[in-house]
């Protein structure tokens, strides 16, 4: 049990989540939003990948904790963002920054690629935004950055 002088100070640190942490952009704002005191929820849809965030975490004593969460899925991005709310009482940013590309001739991919690609790139995003949103609103305050490339 914590006791409530820690309870404070966590209800008052502020918290990023970063979606798509595992590798790129995502990587590296995760890194730069604890290098810069948020305590920082590096998501990733498989957590196998984790280890490169954690490890640079340990060496460099970064307040990132690796959470799971895989955009393309309702429940998923739920669970998650009531984790990381019920442990600690707020998000301040959330940077939305889970995707991928495709490259190539648009006749060489089928709808469900196509479907599969838009549910993780826009789709994803309008999850996890609608899921913060409440809670934001409670706080009167919070920010979310949307990252989109083509």
């Amino acid at each position: 049990m914590q006791c409530s002088t820690e309870n404070n100070i966590m209800q008052h640190e502020k918290v990023a989540v970063v979606t798509g942490s595992s590798s790129g952009i995502g990587f590296e704002t995760s890194l730069l939003f604890a290098r810069n005191g948020f305590y920082t929820y590096a998501t990733m849809r498989n957590i196998d990948k984790s280890n490169k965030i954690t490890d640079l975490a340990k060496r460099d004593n970064l307040p990132i904790e690796v959470s799971q969460l895989d955009v393309s899925n309702d429940e998923s991005v739920k669970d998650a963002v009531d984790r990381i709310a019920e442990k600690r009482g707020r998000i301040d940013v959330v940077v939305n920054n889970a995707g991928y590309g495709s490259t190539g001739a648009v006749e060489d991919f089928s709808m469900d690629e196509i479907k599969a690609q838009f549910e993780t790139n826009f789709f994803g995003s309008v999850r996890v935004i609608q899921s913060v949103l409440p809670l934001m609103r409670r706080q009167k305050d919070g920010t979310i950055v949307n990252i989109s490339s083509d």
